[in-house]
């Protein structure tokens, strides 16, 4: 009951989070550049307050039972990596084969505020990972995983993680989330798939360095 009552809360908060910009915006039209600073701190914040959430008082859910050590955690996270960038590249490979678009308008939004605002990027690979795996993968997957068995929660969690990215690569980032899932019923931690999640999302932003 305690977990129930902490996973409501935890998606409340992820809920206003990701809300108050938008908001924001809408109700302080004169904000312009500045809302990108209150978003990164929002995103900061946000982690931390779903952290402290997610492990405060919390009993270990069914996935959680018998974790990793913290060196395989770690092992696995940058393996996990590796998987993922592979994976992400063989699915666009396909759907450029069937004559789709591989460009993601989502991602290239994100690159292109971060270059004109670098301190934006922390909301991209520290803020928004950690977020999102707490409420994908430790609240929606560790909930479903009594109800519906490892495989139909991951289905769930995964096409609701799809969805909320909402830029047409389904497959994409189902696989995406399919993946993290595996990742953290692998290991027993959740720090394992928020690690290849920073990872991979710092892969994405490398190249704006360097242009």
């Amino acid at each position: 009951m305690a977990n129930r009552r902490q996973s409501i809360s935890i998606l409340i908060v992820y809920f206003i989070v990701y809300a108050l910009p938008t908001l924001l915006v809408t109700g302080f039209p004169h904000l312009g550049s500045q809302v990108y600073l209150i978003q990164t701190l929002d995103y900061l914040i946000g982690a931390i307050v779903l952290g402290y959430l997610a492990w405060h008082h919390a009993s270990p859910n069914t996935i959680e039972q018998h974790p990793s050590s913290w060196l395989t955690t770690l092992l696995w996270g940058l393996v996990g990596t590796l998987v993922v960038i592979v994976g992400q590249n063989v699915i666009l490979s396909l759907t450029h084969l069937l004559g789709q678009s591989t460009a993601s308008a989502n991602t290239n939004t994100l690159l292109a505020i971060g270059q004109k605002y670098p301190l934006f990027f922390l909301a991209i690979l520290v803020g928004a990972p950690i977020m999102e795996e707490i409420v994908f993968r430790k609240v929606i997957f560790g909930f479903f995983v009594p109800v519906t068995g490892g495989i139909g929660a991951a289905v769930i969690s995964s096409i609701l993680f799809s969805f909320a990215h909402a830029d047409g690569h389904l497959i994409l980032y189902a696989f995406i989330g399919l993946f993290f899932c595996w990742l953290y019923h692998r290991t027993g931690r959740i720090q394992t798939s928020m690690i290849t999640h920073i990872l991979m999302n710092s892969i994405a932003v490398l190249p704006v360095f360097f242009s």
